[in-house]
């Protein structure tokens, strides 16, 4: 009889697999424990690393703790206090309740906990999931997980991992979020003995928010609600004036519960789209309550993706609290300049006007060379410059034009790494990855042109800019930056991520629509531009400038 193909796997090979779908860095540890302690009650928590969590990770909290019977129960897989029926599956309340992550972690590590409960205190030792000391001990009323050398039976899995400031911005990423998620909790997180994130657990989302982003970011948020059939949508969004390059400032909390879900992130830049820059995304940490049983958190292994019964309902009330939460203030704004909102007379603006004394005078001899083949007329709107060739108009972009201009010089490794002083340093608060990605470009951004001093445990002080920005808000140009440099990660080529910031800084530096030009610059804007190797478009690929013939004027006036 041919032997079985088909085998039950032993359990430590199991308990590896299983690992791998709930342990995937540093940061997964720290989330399942963290969720842990908020399940037990606690309400201060203490998080310590070593080595970005490789080497250790230190959940202290006071929570209800666990009795010397339930401590060895917690590393069983499928073990858990949070659920016992069908109809609890449907109804979670609680962050965890798989009883998936214990046994998982401890599949991978060297696992310590100490609990207390009742006034009796356990210690367990496990390694590699296998229990090797139970015994009673003193400690605090709580409990505290102790996870040492992560992966040091999987060292496959070690090499997977990403440099320890990108590791640790992980780690205070997942922190940062529930510091937002539960402000009536106290977080402390601290790397290396130095602490990295603290908040009060005063219950004020307000502190929260300024224990993560800072007093600046804070001051910059308007605060919302809206009640809906199903709940309530409540928290705060950035007025129109504040955005960020990428969507990583786009916080929602379901029932407390941080998520991802890319059709919350659209109810919410829906509402904004008229309002900022194309490209650019809104800052908002934002709480969705309603029934657990109209959402389902059972379909990601991780929990941080949900689904909702009804995801148009919760998606307008999103979209509605926002458009409402925005119209107050612009009705406001409308209001304060004397002006009714919602007022569209309308009048032609002196700056369209072409001077009289422009036709008394005459049109002057249009001289033209290869090296300044356009004469500018006028500035439409200050942003498009009306030249002519002497025989054809031609209409430039006065931002696309400059931007080219910018992006060749730094495209010249010289030009690249002039520095400008600012008179006055600037003071720059980060969020966890950004001060991640700081930390691991800091001589790239060097060699740019900023001069940086750590100033605080995530805020900078910005002494120097790139010469070629220096009249570019300087805190808003470095973190796109940082942005541009966080969605490129380290897989990209060298050369494709420093083209990419050679744009970025090209773009911020450029002559901007609505910047008034003199004849002057506006003759050396076109010069400039007929000196680069592509004057036709920017470093986007967008047209600079656009060339009416004479032919197209008479097929439009039908002669």
């Amino acid at each position: 009889m041919a032997e079985s193909r088909i085998k039950i796997l032993p359990d430590d090979l199991i308990n590896k697999i299983a690992a791998g779908e709930v342990v995937e860095r540093p940061a997964s540890v720290v989330k399942e424990l963290l969720e842990n302690s908020i399940d037990a009650g606690a309400t201060r928590i203490s998080i310590e690393v070593s080595g970005a969590g490789g080497k250790l990770i230190r959940v202290s909290d006071n929570g209800s703790g666990l009795t010397g019977e339930e401590i060895p129960l917690a590393l069983e897989r499928h073990s858990t206090s949070k659920i016992g029926n069908l109809d609890d599956l449907f109804n979670i309340k609680t962050l965890g309740f798989r009883g998936e992550a214990l046994p998982s972690i401890a599949g991978v590590s060297k696992i310590e906990i100490l609990s207390c409960r009742e006034g009796r205190g356990n210690q367990l030792q496990s390694e590699g999931g296998k229990t090797i000391k139970l015994e009673t001990a003193g400690c605090p009323v709580g409990t505290t997980i102790i996870v040492k050398d992560l992966f040091f039976n999987t060292p496959a899995r070690r090499k997977f991992l990403k440099s320890p400031a990108v590791e640790l911005g992980h780690i205070n990423d997942i922190v940062s979020k529930y510091v937002l998620a539960c402000p009536g909790i106290a977080f402390e997180l601290i790397s290396e003995g130095k602490p990295l994130v603290k908040s009060t657990g005063s219950g004020k989302l307000s502190e929260a928010i300024m224990a993560v982003y800072g007093l600046g970011l804070m001051q910059e948020l308007i605060e919302g609600q809206l009640e809906f059939k199903s709940g309530k949508v409540y928290g705060f969004i950035s007025r129109p004036t504040l955005s960020r390059m990428d969507k990583s400032y786009e916080n929602f909390f379901v029932n407390r519960r941080y998520v991802r879900n890319f059709l919350l992130n659209r109810a919410l830049e829906e509402a904004y789209r008229t309002l900022i820059p194309g490209g650019r995304y809104p800052v908002a940490v934002l709480f969705i309550d309603i029934d657990p049983k109209l959402i389902d958190v059972n379909v990601h292994p991780t929990k941080r993706e949900i689904k909702f019964q009804s995801t148009s309902e919760v998606m307008q009330a999103v979209s509605s609290m926002v458009t409402k939460t925005l119209s107050e203030i612009i009705e406001a704004v409308s209001w304060d300049k004397g002006v009714e909102a919602g007022s569209r007379d309308w009048k032609l603006d002196s700056k369209d006007q072409l001077p009289i004394s422009s036709f008394e005078a005459g049109i002057p001899e249009i001289q033209v060379t290869s090296i300044q083949p356009f004469i500018p007329i006028y500035q439409y709107k200050q942003t498009y410059i009306i030249s002519t060739d002497g025989k054809d108009l031609v209409l430039i972009d006065q931002h696309a034009a400059h931007e080219r201009i910018l992006y060749d010089k730094l495209s010249q490794k010289a030009e690249a790494i002039h520095s400008q002083p600012l008179l006055t340093p600037e003071n720059l608060e980060l969020g966890p990855q950004e001060t991640a990605i700081l930390q691991e470009n800091v001589e790239y951004l060097k060699s740019l042109g900023f001069e940086l001093e750590e100033f605080g445990s995530s805020s900078y002080l910005i002494r120097a800019v790139p010469a070629l920005s220096i009249k570019s808000p300087a805190q808003q140009l470095l973190r796109d930056i940082l942005a541009e440099l966080s969605e490129l990660g380290k897989t990209a080529q060298l050369e494709i991520k420093q083209e990419n910031i050679r744009k970025l800084i090209a773009c911020h530096s450029a002559i901007k629509a609505g910047d008034k030009l003199s004849i002057e610059e506006m003759n050396r804007l076109i010069r400039d531009l007929y000196a680069t190797e592509n004057p036709a478009t920017c470093p986007h690929g967008r047209p600079t400038l656009i060339r009416l013939t004479e032919e197209e004027f008479k097929k439009r006036f039908g002669r």
